[in-house]
């Protein structure tokens, strides 16, 4: 017989004949590979002035800190459901909706970002006291069709590609130091979720974190316009506005 294989998400044994894990209720077969069109959110993290970070403590020390701050955001991502898709240098992407499918996949980025943003705050008060440099990322989200599958016959791996990926990667770049940014797609999608998830609050963090979603995320807007952005990056026409909290 072949032993059962964990849970991808929590680590849980699943039991015998189960399609589900009994723990988190996400799927524990293996995901199909293959490239085809999919529902995702995709999270982009970043570390604020990486350069100047790298040039105040040196490459061996960047290495350290990248590492302190890469393991424990993945395991963020995880934790929710995603998958991290590549680690940049100084930041990290992530998919939501695939391989496995998620129909809640931006409720579980923006608690992801929450998270992610959690450790990189608890990180920076070591780096601040040890470094005397500040540590801060921008991490932004955007919803929609990308494709998703392996990439060649190489060591390329699992990746999503489309203009949603690039539009995710705007979303970050524009961020608010220590801040998350959320495209019009994702915060319409999280708005119905925070009013229907969060109505008890205090029950559990979860419930907690979609609240504070709800509050700083939906209830507050920023200036800049997709339509702007998008015309500025090429993209196709867009015209809600980006929404963020910090």
């Amino acid at each position: 017989m072949t032993a059962a294989t964990a849970c991808r998400t929590c680590g849980t044994e699943p039991r015998e004949g189960a399609r589900f894990c009994h723990g988190c209720g996400s799927p524990i077969s293996e995901p199909d590979t293959r490239a085809e069109y999919k529902q995702v959110t995709v999270l982009f993290a970043d570390v604020v002035h990486s350069m100047d970070l790298a040039a105040a403590v040196g490459p061996e020390r960047l290495r350290e800190i990248m590492a302190d701050l890469a393991d424990p955001c993945a395991a963020v991502v995880k934790r929710y459901g995603g998958t991290v898709d590549k680690f940049t240098g100084d930041g990290i992407m992530a998919v939501f909706g695939a391989p496995v499918a998620l129909e809640d996949h931006a409720v579980r980025a923006c608690l992801a970002a929450l998270g992610v943003q959690e450790e990189a705050k608890r990180l920076a008060v070591e780096v601040l006291e040890r470094d005397g440099v500040d540590l801060q990322l921008r991490v932004g989200l955007n919803s929609g069709q990308v494709i998703a599958g392996e990439i060649g016959s190489g060591p390329f791996g699992y990746t999503a590609i489309g203009n949603q990926v690039g539009m995710a990667q705007r979303m970050q770049s524009v961020a608010p130091p220590g801040g998350v940014m959320l495209s019009a797609w994702t915060a319409r999608l999280i708005e119905g979720a925070a009013n229907d998830e969060a109505a008890d609050t205090g029950r559990c963090r979860q419930e907690r974190l979609l609240a504070e979603a709800r509050n700083f995320g939906v209830a507050v807007m920023t200036e800049l316009t997709q339509a702007e952005l998008a015309k500025e990056l090429g993209f196709w026409p867009a015209t809600a506005k980006g929404w963020s909290w910090e």
